[in-house]
């Protein structure tokens, strides 16, 4: 009976497989996305076993992962560390320090491939900001010219490309809705000074939406380089700017029967690019878990629903998504999604396996007097570009 259902399995194998050589399937398989292979693990048993089999004999590698900004009493640090796949069990670390450094400046405003954007306050003309760019693999920063004064609100994004970098900042109380326009400071390296401007709003009327608060504009941007469009999570509303029109674009976010207020959970939300490029997912929390939709250019549409349980050990603690717990990044290549657990934890959970995983906690040492608390974290993507080309101006050809 035993080799009656062993022959049967084999000939299932043989119908779904072809007589591919076993060399030939694991060089197909290793070649697709991770996030296909997920779908794929679902067709049957003999390819959820083979995919599962591949991946732990081929793990996957990365080169995004987190820059986490911390706080300390005198001083600020910048940690960088990176993901290991989550599948090998016999990594000693889910997550490697990859360096740390320490600085004056007291704001991390943007992370964009490799490259961040600083802020600080510039004491000696009279109370206006300092932005700098950093490219920490090279240890390489530069200063960029007096910007706009601390007076005025603003929201401000780095756009890096392979030949061009780009600071965005809009006023958001500075907003005239007779003529939908917003007052923008826009710098870029090519010209190498900062450009005051105004610049359209579609669908403005939005602004005044019941509950709309202008001042809710604090998460971090997402820029799709295939779009060319940056992406800001804006009170109940998407933002977005496109980078070669120069125009901005209000969509509604989409509403979930789970919350009753967004009141005080506006932070939480989060957008990351997807596998598919171009798509954008919106991650908005409640209590037992994040609601994700995709949003393709025009309109969002409900994805799934990722339930979040277990994320402590300790059954005395009792987080709530969205208030004690927030998505921070997402790792396209191994497909999970960074959770900030508040004060000092991160978690991950694959979308691959189901399951969350703590990769990195702050462990205060008994002699350190000063406190220290995670102030953001960002994806950083660790990649090799020479910031010193577009100083004063000079771009890269």
């Amino acid at each position: 009976m035993a080799i009656a259902m062993e022959t049967e399995q084999e000939e299932e194998e043989t119908i779904e497989l072809g007589n591919l050589s076993n060399h030939i399937v694991e060089s197909i398989f290793t070649k697709i996305p991770l996030k296909s292979l997920i779908q794929l693990k679902t067709v049957s048993k003999t390819w959820r076993n083979l995919i599962t089999n591949i991946r732990h004999c081929y793990p996957l590698t990365t080169s995004t992962g987190l820059v986490i900004f911390l706080k300390h009493k005198t001083f600020q640090e910048s940690v960088f560390m990176k993901l290991h796949d989550l599948t090998q069990k016999n990594f000693p670390k889910f997550c490697t320090f990859h360096s740390s450094s320490t600085h004056k400046f007291p704001y991390l405003i943007d992370s964009c491939n490799g490259v961040l954007l600083y802020a600080s306050e510039n004491n000696n003309n009279n109370g206006f900001w300092t932005y700098s760019v950093s490219f920490p693999v090279l240890d390489q920063l530069i200063s960029l010219p007096i910007s706009h004064h601390i007076s005025r609100p603003t929201c401000s994004s780095l756009v890096f490309e392979s030949n061009l970098f780009q600071v965005i900042s809009f006023f958001w109380e500075e907003v005239d809705f007779d003529t939908h326009m917003m007052n923008c400071m826009i710098f870029k390296s090519n010209s190498w000074k900062w450009r005051e401007t105004q610049i359209q709003i579609l669908n403005s009327q939005l602004l005044q939406s019941d509950g709309f608060i202008r001042g809710q504009c604090f998460n971090s941007s997402v820029f799709s380089r295939e779009k060319r469009k940056l992406y800001w999570i804006w009170s109940l509303c998407l933002l977005v700017y496109d980078i070669d029109f120069e125009v901005f674009t209000l969509f509604s976010l989409p509403k979930n029967n789970s919350r009753r207020s967004r009141k005080d959970v506006y932070y939480s939300q989060f957008l990351y690019e997807s596998s598919e490029g171009g798509v954008i997912q919106f991650c908005d929390p409640v209590n037992s878990g994040v609601f994700i939709w995709s949003f393709r250019g025009s309109e969002f549409k409900f994805d799934h629903f990722v339930r979040l349980v277990n994320i402590n050990d300790d059954q005395d603690l009792r987080f709530k998504t969205g208030y004690s717990v927030k998505p921070c990044a997402f790792n396209k290549d191994l497909q999970v999604l960074y959770l900030h657990v508040l004060p000092q934890t991160i978690v991950v959970y694959s979308f691959e396996t189901q399951e969350l995983v703590q990769i990195w906690s702050y462990e205060e040492d008994e002699e350190e007097e000063e406190m220290c608390w995670v102030f953001k974290i960002f994806p950083f993507l660790f990649s090799s570009v020479d910031l010193l080309a577009y100083n004063k101006g000079v771009g890269l050809s």
